[in-house]
C-alpha cells in the first residue's frame, strides 16, 4: 500500500503526517508538529529558506519517516475558487467542459494559474437531476513552484498539491450527519468556515481573522507573566486567558469555570477576549447567510487547528453564536497506528484530508515531465552500473525509449478523444451562427424604404386628430410629403409632436407653415387657420424600431449561447 508524507506549512507550526495515499480507510503511521522558522511564508507563498528545509528534514529524521513522496496542503487568499453547476456529463468529460467554459467561470486572465476542481454533489432527482455542483479552484503557478522547490530541496518528490479548504472537506464529509454542521479551522491569521450536510459541502468561506491578536495581547499584557508570543501561546493552551462571553449581555450557556484572582487578571482576560470580536462577527455573518438561505439551520459546530487548543474558545463560540461548539477530536474511517497512538486530531485534519482526495494543482503535463525526469535519472544510474555490458545497456535504453514513446502516443490519443466531442459541438455552433447571419442578411435585402408606407397610413388613420385635414399627400422611396390644414399654431405643434411618435417614421421635419384667413358664407366673420407642410422620412430598409432591436439581439445571440 502506497504511503505519502502530508505536510501543512503554517505561520507558527509545520504539521506532518505519514499515512496511506488515496484509500477508503487510511492509516496514520507517524505524525509530528514543529515550529515554523520566522518569515518563511507569506499568504501561503514560500520564500527560499534553508531554515525551513532544515526544519522539515530534521522532523522527518527524528520521527523515522522515510517516505519520499510528499503532498502539501496550502491556505492562501490568492487561491481563488468558485462553485458552478455543470450539466449532466461523464466524469472523464468534466475537465474538458470546464476548460471550454473557463472564461465564463473566471472573468480574469488565468494563463499563469493551475486549474483544478472537486465534485461537491451530484443531484439524483428533481429539476437538477444528473447535474453536479463543482468547486473550481485556481492557484498561481508561482505558488505551486514554491512548493515544488521546497520538496526538491528536502529530497522529496511532490506528487500533489492540495487546497486546505478541500482537505478539510474530504476529511470531515463523512462526519456530516443529517443536520447541518459547521467546521471552523482557526489558525493565526485566517479561519476557514465549512458547512456540511448529508456528506456534501453546502458552503465554504475564508475570513482573514484568527487568534494572532489574542496571542499578542497575552504577550504584551503585564498581567500575564510572559514576553514572547510562543510563550504566550503555551500559556493560552494551559489556562483560560479569555472569557466565555464578549460582554454581560451574552446569554451564558457554557459557564466560565476559572475564577480570577484579582481585578487586573480579570480585566486582562476581557482585553484578550475583545481581540476575538472581529473573528466572532465574521463567523456570525456566515451563519446568518447560510441560515437565511436554507430551511434547516446550523445545529452544531466543531473547532480545529490552533483554535482547538485555545482554552475556553469553544465555550466563547457556543455562547456568542448560540450554536453548541466542541473541539474536533474524532474522525471516522481513520486508523492510528498502534505504535504512535492517537494524536491531537484537530491539528492534523488538513494533512489527513489532503492524502484522501486532493484537488491536485500539479497538472498532468507537469506530472508527465516529472515522470520523464525520474526515468532519465534512473536510466543514467543504470548505464553507470552496467557500463561493462554496453550492448545490454544500449538495448535496454532503446527499449525504454520505445516504451516511453508508446506511452506518450497513447496519452496524446487519449487527450484527442477527450476533446473531440467538444470540437464537434464548437463546429456545429459556428455553422449555425453563419447560417443565421446569412438568412438575416437575405431577409434585409428584400426590404425597401417605402415598405413602411402602409404602416404610416395606418398610423395616420389611427392617431391623427379628426380636426386635422390632409390637403395633399405624395411619397417616394424615402419620404412622404404632406400638406395639412389645422386650427392654429398650437395644434400644428401638437401634430408635429404626434408624427414624431409614429413607429414607422425615422424623422419628421416641418417644411412650411402659413397663417390663412377666409370669409365665411355670411361674410360677417373671418375664419383663421394654419396650413402646414411636413416631410416624413421612413425607416431605412423597412425597419421598425422593434425590428431593429430584434436584429440587434440576433447579432448578440451567439455570445449569449456560448455563455
Amino acid at each position: 500500500m502506497a504511503k505519502v508524507v502530508s505536510i501543512e506549512v503554517g505561520y507558527s507550526f509545520i504539521k506532518i503526517c505519514e499515512m496511506d495515499y488515496k484509500v477508503k480507510t487510511p492509516r496514520v503511521y507517524r505524525y509530528t508538529m514543529v515550529p515554523t522558522p520566522l518569515n518563511v511564508i507569506e499568504d501561503g507563498y514560500l520564500k527560499k529558506s534553508a531554515g525551513l528545509r532544515t526544519a522539515i528534514k530534521e522532523a522527518l529524521y527524528r520521527n523515522k519517516i522515510k517516505t519520499k513522496r510528499v503532498i502539501f496542503t496550502v491556505a492562501s487568499s490568492k487561491i481563488i475558487n468558485r462553485e458552478v453547476m455543470l450539466p449532466p456529463v461523464k466524469p472523464n468529460m468534466m475537465e474538458s467542459v470546464i476548460k471550454a467554459n473557463l472564461k465564463d467561470y473566471f472573468p480574469i486572465d488565468l494563463s499563469n494559474h493551475e486549474i483544478s476542481h472537486v465534485v461537491l454533489e451530484t443531484f439524483k432527482d428533481g429539476e437538477n437531476a444528473g447535474r453536479s455542483r463543482v468547486l473550481l479552484v485556481a492557484a498561481e503557478k508561482t505558488l505551486v513552484a514554491s512548493y515544488e522547490a521546497l520538496a526538491a530541496s528536502c529530497g522529496l518528490t511532490l506528487i500533489d498539491l492540495d487546497y486546505v479548504g478541500n482537505s478539510i472537506y474530504q476529511a470531515v464529509k463523512k462526519e456530516a450527519s443529517k443536520t447541518a454542521t459547521m467546521i471552523l479551522k482557526i489558525e493565526e491569521s485566517q479561519t476557514i468556515i465549512t458547512v456540511a450536510k448529508d456528506n456534501n459541502m453546502m458552503l465554504q468561506r475564508s475570513v482573514n481573522y484568527g487568534i494572532d491578536e489574542a496571542i499578542h495581547e497575552v504577550a504584551v499584557n503585564s498581567a500575564f507573566d510572559v514576553i514572547e508570543d510562543m510563550d504566550a501561546w503555551e500559556l493560552i493552551k494551559r489556562q483560560g486567558c479569555i472569557k466565555v462571553a464578549l460582554d454581560n449581555d451574552t446569554r451564558i450557556v457554557e459557564p466560565d469555570l476559572q475564577q480570577d484572582d484579582d481585578m487586573e487578571i480579570s480585566q486582562a482576560r476581557i482585553n484578550v477576549t475583545r481581540t476575538l470580536a472581529p473573528l466572532l462577527n465574521s463567523v456570525s455573518r456566515v451563519v446568518d447567510f447560510y441560515n437565511s438561505r436554507n430551511p434547516e439551520h446550523i445545529e452544531q459546530a466543531y473547532v480545529m487547528g490552533m483554535g482547538g487548543e485555545m482554552n475556553n474558545l469553544s465555550k466563547l463560540l457556543t455562547n456568542e453564536l448560540g450554536i453548541p461548539t466542541k473541539v474536533f477530536r474524532k474522525l471516522e474511517g481513520i486508523v492510528w497506528h498502534t505504535t504512535v497512538g492517537e494524536g491531537d486530531l484537530f491539528n492534523y485534519v488538513a494533512c489527513i484530508g489532503a492524502s484522501m482526495a486532493p484537488v491536485s494543482f500539479i497538472s498532468s503535463e507537469r506530472q508527465q515531465k516529472k515522470k520523464k525526469e525520474t526515468n532519465s535519472t534512473s536510466l543514467a544510474v543504470l548505464l553507470g552500473v552496467f557500463f561493462v555490458v554496453a550492448s545490454a545497456a544500449l538495448a535496454a535504453n532503446g527499449y525504454l525509449t520505445y516504451q516511453s514513446a508508446l506511452d506518450e502516443q497513447k496519452r496524446l490519443k487519449g487527450l484527442e478523444n477527450t476533446y473531440l466531442p467538444a470540437e464537434q459541438i464548437y463546429l456545429k455552433y459556428n455553422a449555425m451562427t453563419t447560417l443565421y447571419q446569412d438568412v438575416l442578411t437575405g431577409h434585409l435585402m428584400t426590404n425597401r424604404p417605402n415598405d413602411n408606407i402602409l404602416n404610416f397610413l395606418n398610423e395616420l388613420e389611427e392617431k391623427l386628430p379628426a380636426d386635422v385635414s390632409v390637403l395633399e399627400f405624395s411619397s417616394d422611396d424615402v419620404q412622404a410629403a404632406l400638406r395639412m390644414q389645422v386650427a392654429d399654431k398650437d395644434t400644428a405643434a401638437g401634430v408635429i409632436q404626434n408624427l414624431r411618435g409614429f413607429a414607422s417614421l425615422q424623422n419628421v421635419t416641418m417644411s412650411s407653415m402659413q397663417e390663412m384667413e377666409e370669409e365665411t358664407d355670411d361674410q360677417e366673420e373671418v375664419r383663421r387657420y394654419v396650413e402646414l407642410g411636413v416631410i416624413c422620412t421612413y425607416y431605412p430598409n423597412g425597419y421598425l424600431p422593434e425590428q431593429e432591436s430584434m436584429a440587434q439581439a440576433g447579432t448578440d445571440t451567439p455570445a449569449a449561447e456560448s455563455q
